[in-house]
């Protein structure tokens, strides 16, 4: 009973220890990931297209996104700096959204 509490005690505190770093989103992971995937729809769309045209839907695409999603571009921005500094979190929610893309 005792060897049980003190691997509790180290699993609780491994699973804590890995959450304090952690500085939290302005836009959650899940919609986050729901966003990042819209992206990457949008950017696959504007793959044949060029120039001034490229940046006006570009422009356009990634508005709609935020609008549809009710997030600002600023909360997105936050968002991915704080994930650039964390390449493990941001890592998994590629992941999640390479399923989203599969399925």
């Amino acid at each position: 009973m005792k060897l049980f509490r003190v691997c509790l005690i180290l699993i609780l505190s491994m699973c804590f220890a890995c959450n304090v770093g952690q500085k939290r989103l302005p836009v959650p992971e899940k919609k986050l990931i729901e966003i990042l995937t819209d992206a990457h729809y949008a950017e696959a769309a504007l793959q044949e297209v060029y120039g001034n045209q490229k940046d006006s839907l570009k422009k356009i695409y990634y508005q709609e996104i935020f609008q549809l999603h009710q997030v600002s571009e600023e909360e997105m921005t936050k968002s991915m700096d704080i994930l650039r500094k964390d390449p493990v979190r941001l890592d998994k929610i590629y992941q999640a959204i390479l399923e989203n893309l599969k399925g």
